[in-house]
């Protein structure tokens, strides 16, 4: 629980709150803050904290918290007064209290207060070291709480510099205050607390606009004790840091939740000089004449210092060129001989492929001629198998290999003798038994090769009579334990089969051959790729009727111009 005196959008108040949450952050803990602003600046009479107590003790009810931070007097002032009522026991650490008197000896809860000590000696000192001359300090302070204890120590303070007139503004409102301040010496000073005399009359003044009316207008420079006043001509001074202060809190939470009550002051980490270059500029005021250490904002930056990362960065670029055209000139020659040498490995390798491309056709168009077949078959399969591949999603590397090796699926068949490759009727088992020898003769055949290509291609030979429901030869393997390439090489063999004319058959109504996948999808064939088949029958009848068998057979498209499609299926695996 974090009980705040103001409301949140308070610079002070929200970057302690900040502070608060950056220091739980930093110890990434699982924690859940709940904040309650109590908004005091504007209103602080009893009914109004008897009414919170009620409802801080309702919205919270048997709701038991670890930890409470509590910011400012009048957050700590109301604590001590409505405890009892609100019922919470865990450990408190109080910060920002400026009543020294104050204490926590009236809760049983661990606790800390930080008080915080506005190091109002050293900014007096300070005051004096850049002013040597002055002898009218004019301090502002309004009647709130925070600032009444405040004024009690800067005039505790002040008792101890006899030298130095201090004159009080306390009741003029904001625009009288600036008017009487345009009319003061350069020579004197203002030091600005808060400063919100109007809120009777319903009016508040932010910290900007207070700060910011006061210092433009004044001919004297301003001095303040906090961060969120250092905005438009306020010189500074040696400040309070909201967010350490949050910080602080949270520290100092971890720190008692097992141990014992004890009190602190606040440490220098959060108190820093901070000064304003922009109002020292104005006033003439020398930095050497600033506080050890002091932090300096809003300082321009100088044309060197504006420009050195680019200058670096040009720099470094103009290094990197001159590398980069020295290393180019030393390999472009090297560059073109490789490329030189390269143009011609892919050249040979093209000339390679097409031989071997060609040389495969040649293989296919015997063994089929040997068996009776003519040499269309090959051509055929090989498109068939590159369209099938395609449609299935292939990529164009896979589509092309296809089409080259897919013809040699039955180069086997060398090993067959003539009389079974010829025999116009069925088969005896004996027969069947040789014929099935052909999927592992080729298979030998080309394993044998160095070839990725041919290699593949056994793989071809090898399974394309094994059925995806494992019925088939040599090795009963089934769906996909089958290659994926004789798969599709199976179907487009058997679709073409059935549509030729063969020495023991004749060519299959293409009504029938359709009825045959269907009834073997799942059982014989891979059923992804039916459907793919049978989805684009058209495409696939197109290809047969452009590679037709010398002996003559009828065309399955009546289309005038079939064949002229010839350009977009050679290049079917682009």
């Amino acid at each position: 629980m974090v009980i705040q005196s103001y409301e949140s959008s308070f610079q002070w108040t929200a970057k302690v709150q900040r502070g608060i949450n950056h220091g739980f952050e930093q110890l990434a803990l699982p924690v859940k803050i709940s904040v309650e602003f109590l908004d005091t600046k504007r209103v602080s009479n009893p009914e109004y904290y008897q009414s919170f107590s009620q409802y801080f003790a309702l919205k919270y009810k048997n709701y038991q918290f670890d930890g409470i931070i509590i910011v400012d007097d009048n957050a700590l002032r109301f604590f001590q007064e409505y405890n009892q009522e609100l019922a919470l026991t865990a450990p408190i650490v109080a910060v920002g209290i400026n009543d020294l008197n104050a204490d926590l000896a009236n809760v049983d809860n661990k606790s800390v207060i930080i008080y915080e000590k506005d190091s109002i000696n050293k900014n007096i000192n300070s005051i004096l070291k850049l002013n040597p001359s002055l002898k009218n300090l004019y301090f502002l302070s309004d009647k709130s709480v925070t600032s009444e204890l405040i004024r009690s120590r800067v005039l505790t303070t002040l008792a101890r510099f006899p030298q130095i007139n201090v004159i009080e503004i306390r009741d003029l409102n904001l625009q009288d205050a600036a008017q009487k301040l345009s009319t003061v010496s350069k020579d004197d000073a203002v030091f600005l607390s808060h400063y919100n005399t109007e809120i009777n009359e319903d009016i508040y003044h932010t910290y900007y606009t207070i700060a910011d009316e006061i210092s433009r207008r004044s001919s004297a420079p301003v001095f303040v004790l906090g961060e969120h006043y250092i905005v438009s001509d306020v010189v500074g001074g040696i400040i309070l840091r909201p967010f350490n202060i949050g910080l602080k809190a949270v520290e100092s939470l971890m720190s008692i939740g097992y141990g014992q009550s004890y009190s602190n002051t606040v440490n220098e980490k959060v108190i820093l000089p901070i000064y304003n270059y922009l109002a020292l500029k104005k006033y003439k005021i020398p930095t050497s004449l600033l506080p050890e250490g002091s932090v300096i904002i809003n300082k321009p930056i100088s044309f060197l210092e504006k420009n050195l990362q680019l200058l670096l960065i040009s720099s470094g670029i103009i290094i990197t060129l001159i590398s980069i055209i020295f290393l180019q000139s030393f390999t472009i020659r090297h560059k073109r001989k490789t490329n030189n040498q390269n143009q011609k490995i892919v050249l040979l390798q093209r000339k390679t492929l097409s031989i071997q491309k060609d040389m495969i056709n040649v293989l296919g168009e015997a063994i089929e001629t040997r068996s009776g077949e003519t040499g269309q078959h090959v051509k055929r399969v090989a498109k068939l198998s590159a369209l099938l591949a395609k449609l299935l999603g292939l990529s164009h590397r896979e589509c092309e290999m296809l089409e080259i090796i897919s013809p040699m699926h039955d180069v086997g068949k060398i090993a067959i003798p003539e009389s079974i490759l010829d025999k116009p009727g069925k088969l005896t088992p004996s027969e069947w038994k040789i014929m099935q020898t052909h999927t592992t003769a080729g298979y030998k055949l080309l394993k044998s090769s160095n070839s990725d290509l041919t290699n593949i291609a056994a793989v071809i030979a090898y399974e394309h009579h094994e059925r995806w429901d494992g019925k088939g030869y040599p090795n009963q393997k089934s769906a996909e334990e089958i290659h994926l390439f004789a798969r599709i090489t199976s179907i487009v063999d058997v679709f073409d089969a059935l549509l030729s004319l063969r020495c023991y058959k004749e060519p299959w109504p293409i009504e029938d051959a359709v009825a045959l996948f269907k009834r073997e999808q799942g059982h014989q064939f891979d059923p992804q790729l039916v459907d793919i088949l049978l989805d684009n029958l058209k495409d696939f009848i197109q290809i047969r009727d452009c590679y037709p068998d010398k002996r003559p057979q009828p065309k399955l498209l009546d289309e005038e111009n079939a064949c002229d499609k010839e350009k977009t299926l050679e290049n079917i695996t682009s």
